[in-house]
């Protein structure tokens, strides 16, 4: 049931302490705690919200999900499973097998449609681990051929997936009946939130949000952007609330947590058996919606931002929130905090400590439409996508995109990516050919890979009035869509905690920044949408293991740091992505600029560096990101095609508005 947008007025008071949002000018458009009207009209648009749970089913059916602990619970895994219907079903990044469900894990739509035009957008989110550009085409059919007919022509589906780290595995361990259900049941929410449209006005809202996310990768940069977008209907209740932030789902990742022995013992294991990574969960985006969805009403769904290299709740302090011990500059904790759940410190980790910051989130979102909100008075719709072909410089994916004859099936998501063979300098539609499901022999692997070199993906930006939501193909970084904070030229020091393992100063250097190529009022970061690709990591930064000193693959210790030594090669232990892209970009540049043994280093870098990097648990300090990035070429191109989509050609790199507070800089105490 719906809640009338009056309780949100009324719990404002209660929750701003526990909040850090904090906005530009537009501020000033809110009077007196209430949103305001951007202009003398308010737009009418139709709204309709819908959502499923996408856990796997047993004896045809989720009753495993009553009696699930409540959010002050640090420690229960939750209902106990021991089998599936569909079989064996794993968890994202995470255990081959799940048998406890903590919460739900759910999949959701937002629909809405311009009444002048008939145009239908539909914002389609879930709490997976992430959906590959395949996947994706097979929700928008399975949606297509459930619309009814005089309305099928006019819907757009664009997909967000938070990226949790404890829902069903949909990239590596892919259970493929549990995913087929799992499609099913989201094209169904899909269908019915365009179905129950009904008439709605819009309100939105942007600040910023530090609390629970820290930055695990120098430059230490975080963007902390937090966008609102509420749907409030004719009877005054709220429809949908759609959150858009950055932080990886991952508060309990690999945290040593044991079994009960009844469990353990139904499993055929000893007492005290790990449950490590082993449950489901929605992690803080679940609770962080549970707390909207209590507190106004409707559907709250979750659509995460910049979390690339690398934004955690990982290291981030947490600590229990209240009117004497407030988010405050979301890092230091105030003295005499209660810590979550059992914790003896503020990083430790629990089942309450993704409570509580998905909590905060939440009270923050809620804050930020109460009291800087604007009713649009124009949410004209449009909805525009460049696609591209990137290099797969990664191996892995090739390796991984290997499809069974027998299955149909590879080892990387549902359907089998597609990959193509280029010619020239420019990939495009022209030059690219589709290599179907064609494999060749890695004589050195003596493994079969996929054929082909590039993959095809997309940057889109829905357009809804004076909000412009860019969807990007993957985790990108936070300087790339902040830029570099303002005094990083002149004080580059403050922002690194191991400037030797990274390119530092003027040697690391970004295509450019988003928000400062996209011409909107209100911006929105969308990572992970439409197609995930991995990290997205500027090629200044982008280094690769050495293979040469790995002896499996005939490689000798000491090789790369003596190359380095003499002077041939440009790092003791890794590759440079821009070595490599130079390499590929002219088949005689290893030959006129390194001896015959560098060059032969650099050639097998970056052939195997990645997937070697990532097998072997085998990369350069600190650049761990690079072994689940599909290419060194990826920002580069992703930004070339916002560039084309936008018609907006700016490099520019230093930020002049952006503090870059982070755990080395804090922001200042809101």
């Amino acid at each position: 049931m719906r809640t009338r947008i009056a309780v949100l007025l009324l719990v404002s008071a209660l929750v701003a302490a526990a909040c850090t949002s904090s906005g530009d000018d537009r501020a000033d458009d809110s009077v007196d705690g209430e949103p305001e009207v951007a202009g003398e009209s308010v737009a009418r648009v139709n709204v309709g919200a819908a959502s499923t749970s996408v856990l796997p089913l047993v004896d045809g059916g989720q009753a495993y999900l009553e009696g699930l602990p409540g959010p002050d619970d640090a420690t229960s895994l939750g209902n106990f499973v021991q089998e599936w219907d569909a079989g064996r079903v794993a968890v994202g990044n995470g255990a081959p097998e799940a048998h406890w469900v903590r919460d739900d894990v759910r999949a959701k739509a937002l629909a809405i449609e311009d009444p002048d035009t008939g145009a239908i957008q539909v914002i389609a989110t879930n709490d997976l681990y992430m959906v590959f550009r395949p996947d994706i085409d097979a929700l928008r059919d399975l949606v297509a051929e459930r619309l009814p007919a005089d309305v099928v022509d006019r819907v757009q589906v664009q997909v967000a997936s938070s990226h949790n780290h404890h829902g069903p595995d949909t990239a590596f361990q892919v259970n493929h009946a549990w995913y087929d259900s799992a499609l099913d049941r989201w094209a169904d929410a899909v269908v019915d939130a365009v179905t129950s449209v009904e008439p709605a006005t819009l309100t939105t809202a942007s600040g910023e949000h530090y609390f629970g996310v820290t930055s695990t990768r120098d430059p230490q940069v975080i963007d902390p952007v937090l966008n609102v977008l509420q749907a409030v209907g004719d009877d005054g209740a709220v429809i949908a609330t759609l959150v858009n932030w950055s932080n990886h789902p991952e508060v309990t990742l690999n945290w040593e947590i044991a079994a009960p022995d009844a469990d353990c013992e139904a499993l055929g294991e000893q007492a005290g058996c790990s449950a490590e990574n082993a449950y489901y969960t929605a992690d803080y985006p679940g609770h962080m919606s549970r707390v909207i969805e209590d507190t106004v009403g409707g559907e709250a769904l979750f659509a995460n931002g910049a979390i690339g290299a690398l934004l955690t709740p990982l290291g981030a302090p947490v600590w229990e929130v209240d009117d004497e011990h407030p988010v405050g500059d979301g890092y230091t904790v105030p003295d005499g905090a209660d810590l979550p759940g059992d914790a003896q410190t503020p990083v430790d980790q629990n089942f309450r400590r993704a409570a509580v910051i998905g909590e905060q989130l939440g009270l923050a979102a809620l804050d930020l439409i109460d009291s800087e909100g604007v009713v649009l008075d124009d949410a004209t719709m449009h909805f525009d996508s460049e696609v591209f072909y990137t290099r797969v410089s990664n191996i892995g994916f090739r390796v991984l995109g290997v499809v069974d004859e027998n299955t149909g099936y590879s080892g990387l998501g549902h359907e089998p990516i597609v990959l193509y063979t280029c010619e020239g300098d420019e990939p495009n539609e022209e030059t690219c050919t589709d290599t179907g499901s064609e494999t060749e022999t890695d004589e050195d692997l003596d493994l079969e890979v996929r054929s082909g070199e590039f993959i095809q993906t997309e940057v889109g930006k829905l357009e809804i009035g004076p909000i412009g939501m860019v969807f990007i193909p993957g985790e990108i970084q936070s300087t790339l869509t902040m830029g570099l904070p303002a005094d990083f030229r002149e004080d580059p020091g403050r922002y690194y905690l191991e400037p030797e393992a990274h390119a530092f100063g003027d040697d690391f250097a970004i295509p450019g920044y988003v928000r400062n190529q996209v011409d909107d009022e209100y911006v929105w970061m969308i990572g992970l949408g439409n197609d995930q690709l991995g990290y997205i990591v500027p090629i200044s930064d982008y280094w690769m293991t050495c293979t040469a000193d790995i002896e499996l693959i005939g490689g000798a210790p000491g090789t790369c740091e003596d190359l380095h030594d003499a002077g041939e090669l440009p790092l003791p232990d890794a590759i440079p992505g821009a070595e490599c892209h130079a390499a590929a970009a002219d088949d005689s540049y290893l030959a006129d600029n390194y001896n015959e043994e560098a060059a032969a280093a650099i050639a097998e870098g970056c052939r195997y560096g990645q997937g070697i990097g990532n097998q072997l648990g085998i990369h350069p300090e600190d650049h761990y990101e690079e072994t689940n990035s599909a290419g060194w070429d990826l920002a580069q191109d992703v930004f070339d095609a916002l560039e084309r989509l936008t018609g907006a050609s700016d490099d520019t790199q230093v930020n002049p508005d952006f503090g870059g507070y982070s755990p080395t800089n804090p922001p200042p105490t809101a």
